[in-house]
């Protein structure tokens, strides 16, 4: 975690008292790199080592956008250039329940430098098997093969005059 303030963290035993009573609301990234998919295996709960896309907690102050820079950020290096909202997901871990707020994001740059929340990345142009089905249900949202075919774009001559 790199706060922006000190005033930012919430201690460990905070945190995981205010999970046990009450949902985590966070953003998540769902980056195409060269006709790719992004995953991270994280190193925490909840899904350790699991594949997943960067995201996480907005903090109070911040808004959605702010908050989705920041993460993609700090745990790839890479600037975000655009978005959409793919949906918002309930999901319940043994650990917590989130409310996660997905977007597809296209970034400035493709050079991935992780930080210490994961332990590796890959680019996937085929979804893999095995992933969550959190994670397959947002892919499936995203309809990110959509955004791969190019629109076929007719010549201005060909109109036909009616």
């Amino acid at each position: 975690m790199h706060p922006d303030k000190e005033s930012d963290y919430i201690p460990s035993a905070l945190y995981d008292q205010i999970t046990k009573f009450m949902p985590i609301v966070s953003v998540e990234a769902l980056i195409i790199i060269n006709k790719a998919l992004l995953f991270l295996r994280r190193n925490n709960q909840p899904a350790k080592r699991e594949w997943w896309f960067p995201g996480g907690r907005i903090r109070k102050g911040k808004n959605l956008e702010q908050a989705l820079r920041r993460e993609v950020k700090e745990e790839t290096g890479l600037t975000i250039i655009a978005y959409e909202l793919i949906n918002v997901y309930s999901r319940v871990f043994p650990e917590r329940h989130d409310i996660a707020i997905a977007y597809l994001c296209k970034c400035e740059e493709s050079n991935v430098t992780l930080n210490n929340e994961h332990s590796e990345y890959a680019l996937f142009r085929i979804v893999p098997t095995g992933l969550h089905p959190y994670l397959v249900e947002t892919i499936k949202d995203s309809q990110w093969k959509k955004l791969l075919v190019p629109v076929k774009r007719l010549p201005d001559h060909t109109v036909a005059d009616r």
